[in-house]
């Protein structure tokens, strides 16, 4: 892919086949008996009620925490023989922590560690990243702080999806929450990730309908199992859990 005269790295992807993943702490079931497949390229968006289980299966997938029974392969590898390296996974979660003492650079640069200048600035250049980048006080040689509080939360939030871009991830995981973000940030956040996540395996925490409209696959969770599954027109057509967010939130919008 071109962009102007820079040229973009081809996009790697991975598929996810989870069966039967079980997941307990203490003796609250988080997982159960979750079982879906991801193609390679596909776009998949969980939904459901805060403790339905979204966060805790993206956190197994990622290595985070361990799981109980159950099998999860990366492009048909067991997970647990893969060292989380090698899992080949970009991650963006909501409270998203910066290394202290260091530039947004310096920061960006954890994703691919001998990756030159030229890289690093293309990575904020294909996200639409360039003229956020270019307002900071010292632009790319900012420094973020002990905790990442020189710049904002969604601030922080750029420089992961632009550290994950520059590390071309052969799996994305996302939590796209936008709460605590000015409305500048935030379409410059949405924006991001779109171009972050197109034609790229994609498994999306979604805050906001709209990215569920356009997803290869949408997952509905409850109490830790998942309870719908299918694309935007399958599930709204139907009179479940999705169709009735899905109503509310049309209707919310129509309103304003």
């Amino acid at each position: 892919i071109l962009i102007g005269k820079i040229k973009m790295t081809e996009k790697i992807n991975n598929s996810l086949v989870i069966k039967n993943v079980e997941k307990k702490f203490d003796n609250v079931v988080a997982l159960n008996k979750i079982s879906l497949e991801v193609s390679e390229g596909e776009f998949c968006t969980l939904l459901g009620a805060s403790g339905s289980g979204k966060t805790t299966l993206l956190r197994v997938i990622a290595g985070f925490e361990p799981i109980d029974n159950g099998s999860i392969q990366i492009n048909g590898k067991n997970v647990e023989t893969l060292s989380i390296a090698n899992r080949n996974i970009g991650m963006v979660f909501q409270n998203y922590a910066l290394f202290p003492h260091m530039s947004v650079r310096e920061n960006v640069a954890f994703g691919k560690p001998h990756a030159s200048e030229e890289e690093i600035q293309t990575a904020f250049h294909s996200l639409g990243l360039t003229d956020w980048l270019n307002k900071l006080p010292d632009g790319i040689n900012t420094q973020t702080g002990s905790r990442g509080e020189r710049i904002s939360v969604g601030e922080r939030q750029l420089v992961a999806l632009a550290r994950a871009q520059l590390a071309n991830p052969g799996l994305l995981i996302l939590d796209e929450a936008t709460s605590a973000v000015d409305p500048e940030t935030e379409v410059a956040l949405v924006s991001a990730l779109e171009r972050l996540s197109q034609g790229r395996t994609t498994i999306s925490v979604a805050h906001r309908l709209s990215t569920a409209e356009k997803a290869d696959l949408i997952l509905v969770f409850d109490q830790g199992k998942i309870v719908e599954t299918g694309t935007h027109q399958e599930l709204s057509t139907q009179n479940g859990i999705y169709a009735d967010l899905h109503n509310t939130w049309m209707g919310n919008t129509q309103a304003v």
